[in-house]
């Protein structure tokens, strides 16, 4: 089973742990608690906010409620918790704990209101309906506020998207001559994520649509959808749609800073010519796969041969297949898609999640005007590199 999009604890788990302060305890075995936080290490090493009940064969046999009750109090004196999010994973379910009953006596005993509780057995649920109950849970508790002019909430970021912190402040400096960014959804603060219903427009990546359909039911917020902007005519387009939906002119600023990301990305013009008609293989989830196949067609030419969601088609044997049939020469995708790529002895980028083989903590982002550059320049040093080494 792939846990990333099989498993509804994990989806469900990227949502709540996006959320700054809150606090992850996973009622359920010691794989649950040590596979989600494989994925989130790599980019987060100084932010561990999880834990366990870890379930033995004992709880298994007489219940795991009085370890989920003695978790809750671990969690609440290790942390200095105020938001705890419970994830209930396969076994307790099977054994039928009432998790909900543990959480309600310990919330009364303890004077405590935020802790919540999302069961997600991997056996009934995929990672995106785990994600749709994690933002269901959130928007639930949201209340209507008054609108601010001018404002955005960005929908579909995580705290452990790769390179995101970077990526994000990339995409900040596109809009913040022009826009207020009210929220980042769900990668912020709990009492940010509260003032969601704040903004003006709702600016949703693909794939998260059901995100901005449940606000506008709610509050009757607009949304629009949106790529991932990578390179400069992405993010172009990006800010375009943005600004037009909210009736503002693009500022002479962000013209300025383009046309200086098209200079730079220039330079390397006589290197990137190799790239014409080089056919690639692009996999990942849908906010970010139509995004990178613009910028690798229209700014470097290449040819995108295989484009695949791994959301949607999860078998990766299909996957697999598709590439070695395809005349793919390099990988686009996520660590998953190494061994592919080792064993067609092709380079190979990680860039969606999850990347749990490389670090991410330089400002090297992917995205928007200043990550263009980044993005062409790991490009540039993977092909060539591959390339020397062949020669030897």
């Amino acid at each position: 089973m792939d846990c990333d999009n099989e498993c509804g604890l994990f989806g469900a788990y990227r949502v709540v742990i996006s959320i700054k302060d809150s606090v992850i305890l996973i009622h359920s075995t010691v794989g649950c608690n040590w596979g989600t936080l494989a994925f989130h290490i790599s980019s987060k090493i100084n932010d561990i906010r999880q834990t366990s009940t870890v379930i033995y064969e004992e709880e298994i046999i007489n219940g795991g409620e009085k370890i989920l009750e003695e978790a809750l109090k671990n969690a609440v004196k290790l942390y200095k918790a105020k938001i705890i999010y419970v994830i209930t994973g396969c076994i307790p379910e099977m054994i039928n704990d009432d998790a909900e009953k543990v959480i309600s006596r310990f919330k009364q005993k303890n004077n405590l209101k935020n802790i919540f509780l999302l069961k997600e057995p991997g056996f009934s649920d995929e990672g995106v309906k785990g994600s749709k109950n994690a933002f269901k849970l959130l928007i639930d508790e949201m209340i209507q506020k008054k609108i601010i002019e001018n404002s955005v909430n960005l929908i579909g970021f995580f705290s452990d998207d790769y390179k995101i912190d970077s990526d994000l402040v990339n995409i900040e400096n596109m809009l913040k001559d022009s826009v207020y960014i009210n929220s980042i959804f769900p990668y912020d603060c709990y009492q940010n994520i509260m003032k969601i219903p704040s903004a003006s427009l709702n600016v949703v990546l693909y794939g998260f649509e059901f995100v901005g359909e449940m606000l506008k039911q709610k509050f009757g917020t607009p949304y629009i959808i949106v790529n991932y902007p990578y390179g400069v005519a992405g993010s172009r387009i990006f800010v375009n749609k943005i600004l037009g939906s909210l009736h503002i002119e693009v500022s002479g600023n962000f013209c300025g800073k383009e046309i200086s990301s098209l200079e730079l990305l220039n330079r390397f013009r006589p290197f990137a010519d190799d790239f014409k008609g080089m056919p690639v293989a692009v996999l990942g989830d849908k906010a970010r796969i139509y995004g990178l196949k613009n910028f690798l067609e229209i700014e470097l030419g290449m040819f995108v041969d295989v484009l695949t969601d791994t959301e949607q088609k999860r078998d990766r044997e299909i996957i697999r297949d598709e590439v070695i049939r395809s005349d793919s020469i390099m990988i686009f995708g996520s660590s998953f898609d190494r061994e592919l790529a080792n064993e067609l002895d092709i380079p190979f980028l990680q860039y969606t999640y999850p990347v749990f083989d490389k670090f991410s903590i330089s400002k090297s982002g992917y995205a928007g005007l200043e990550g263009a550059i980044f993005l062409l320049e790991d490009i540039l040093n993977l092909v060539y590199f591959y390339k020397l080494i062949s020669k030897c």
